[in-house]
């Protein structure tokens, strides 16, 4: 008869034989889904003697009823342990089991814990004390002052302006082309920006009169723009190159930046070192090993870079809204006074 019911005695065509067939598949389909059912429960159940003959579960009985109690109490976590016994988590990448408890626990792998998290910062510093331990020291200063410095107005922003002089160490030893151009534009006198002494074939350049073009509280500050002073662009003293030279290559990167108040060239690119450099600010800041060559550090004097220039300046996108400003610099011998901050 038709399947559908129909009151015809022979079948009505096309759409009762489809109709008959989706019937069937779907009578298979139960019945390939009890199949699958049964082969998980008797996988289950080979697992189970398994694991109660390797000791690790108490024997029982193997009745179905005492089957279903162990699997849905504490049976259960044991022979998940049982089953990911011979594999360890956390070592297939992000997407492992248990990748975040081992995350937590410090006990995952290099690419779960981050770049720099096997980074050993004392014993960085103690090899950055023995690059500078190397040679007779050598220092330089910077006097530098915080605030407008306009001459017209020197009632009004004399009691604003802030000097301190920050003195740096150099590790001439290890690194002598850097610190002698860094040492050389500190001794240079070239006249202030707005003289009208100033002659075109006049090549003196120095720090002197430059500004900090830029504040990175998360990272240092910027000096050492002695072309146009907004940090766009940078020269090397002329004794280390020729005068048509505006750089000079990378020396090796001895010096890690792992403390606060190291000194590094604050070059564009590989072998591009000019006049820019970097005094940074951070306790460690591992990011720029390998790409700025550090050669001196700031040995006296931070905290007023810290109080009056990081926390006490205001910054839009980095720039100082007021002027910190090198009115002075040279060879700093031990026997001079500082200026009073």
């Amino acid at each position: 008869k038709c399947p559908l019911k129909h009151k015809s005695n022979n079948r009505c065509g096309t759409l009762c034989v489809a109709t008959e067939r989706q019937q069937s598949s779907s009578r298979h389909a139960g019945r390939r889904m009890m199949l699958s059912r049964s082969i998980r429960l008797l996988h289950s159940n080979k697992a189970l003697v398994a694991a109660r003959s390797a000791g690790l579960l108490p024997s029982l009985s193997l009745s179905p009823s005492n089957i279903q109690n162990e699997t849905t109490t504490t049976t259960t976590t044991q022979l998940q342990q049982y089953r990911t016994k011979k594999t360890k988590t956390g070592s297939r990448g992000s997407r492992g089991h248990g990748w975040y408890t081992l995350y937590r626990s410090n006990r995952g792998g290099r690419h779960l814990q981050g770049a720099y998290y096997d980074r050993d910062v004392s014993k960085l510093q103690s090899l950055n004390e023995e690059v500078f331990a190397l040679g007779a020291p050598e220092f330089v200063y910077l006097d530098i002052s915080v605030g407008s410095t306009d001459e017209d107005n020197n009632n009004k922003d004399e009691k604003k302006k802030k000097v301190g002089r920050v003195v740096i160490q150099l590790a001439s030893a290890a690194l002598p082309t850097t610190c002698a151009n860094f040492k050389a534009l500190c001794c240079a006198t070239p006249s202030p920006p707005n003289s009208t002494n100033n002659d075109e074939g006049d090549d003196e350049i120095g720090y002197l009169h430059t500004k900090a073009h830029l504040i990175d509280k998360t990272v240092g500050i910027a000096f050492g723009d002695v072309l146009h002073n907004n940090g766009i662009s940078g020269k090397c003293h002329p004794s280390i190159s020729s005068p048509s030279t505006f750089s000079f290559p990378d020396e090796p990167k001895v010096l890690t930046h792992c403390t606060q108040g190291m000194v590094s060239m604050l070059s564009p690119g590989v072998h591009s070192n000019d006049s820019r450099f970097l005094i940074q600010i951070v306790d460690d800041a591992p990011h720029l090993d390998g790409r700025y060559v550090s050669f001196g550090r700031v040995v006296e004097n931070m905290d007023f870079l810290m109080e009056n220039v990081v926390k006490g300046v205001f910054t839009k996108r980095g720039r100082p809204t007021v002027d910190v400003k090198i009115i002075g610099c040279g060879v700093y011998e031990e026997g001079e006074d500082k200026v009073a901050a």
